[in-house]
């Protein structure tokens, strides 16, 4: 049943996305959905502080959910492209390779008006903002996008978005594995290495190459905008 909310100076984040190569995960659409259950499981359970309401999968590539700390909502996102990026779902891509497979994410932020049972049923200010994204990012070469009511911070984030999607974008199924470990629980890099059986010296290698430290620098001027906002 769904029930309307008065209106609050309270500020979500609303992530919206859609998987990008699903149609390549040749045979595999069943390990694909299980992968991205048990991914959103994962990010609930870590980040259960910070979520509202948790990821609801629809029409069976499309995601969306609610986040109640705005500022983990970029870390939660660009963990959901890391896992994607990780997986060998696709054919004739080999782990050094890049993949296939990865998400456009919108997310909006700002207020709701309106609060259902069901995310995908809800609305208001965050949820339009993140919705209309997406339809802009599906028609760009972009995969990244943030919208948020104050313009000044909107212009800062355009850039940044930019830049570090070029970065994911260039990301191996190696170094997203790696970046997903490092940002869901900020393991060490000898506590990454013992996870992927590798050494310290390969996972530093794949950490490097991933550009993970540009990656940090932008999660932590997004909170710190949003700080300054809200």
């Amino acid at each position: 049943m769904k029930r309307e909310t008065k209106e609050t100076a309270a500020y979500y984040s609303v992530i919206t996305g859609d998987i990008i190569g699903s149609s390549s995960v040749y045979g595999k659409r069943k390990q694909l959905l299980f992968a991205m259950q048990k991914t959103f499981k994962e990010l609930t359970l870590e980040f259960s502080a910070a979520i509202e309401k948790p990821f609801e999968i629809y029409r069976g590539d499309s995601f969306q959910a609610v986040i109640k700390q705005p500022g983990k909502a970029l870390l939660i996102s660009v963990l959901i492209r890391a896992k994607l990026r990780s997986l060998a779902l696709t054919k004739s891509k080999t782990k050094t390779s890049g993949n296939k497979l990865d998400a456009r994410v919108a997310i909006g932020i700002g207020k709701i008006g309106f609060n259902a049972d069901k995310v995908i049923e809800s609305d208001g200010e965050a949820f339009n903002f993140s919705g209309k994204l997406l339809d802009e990012i599906k028609n760009s070469n972009q995969n990244l996008k943030i919208k948020t009511p104050w313009q000044d911070v909107n212009g800062e984030l355009e850039v940044e978005c930019y830049f570090i999607d070029t970065i994911i974008n260039k990301w191996t199924m190696e170094q997203a594995e790696a970046v997903y470990l490092k940002l869901l629980k900020n393991k060490t890099q000898q506590m990454t290495a013992k996870k992927l059986k590798i050494s310290q010296p390969a996972v530093r290698k794949r950490i490097i190459g991933a550009n993970l430290k540009s990656i940090e620098l932008f999660l932590k001027r997004f909170e710190k905008l949003l700080t300054l906002k809200i």
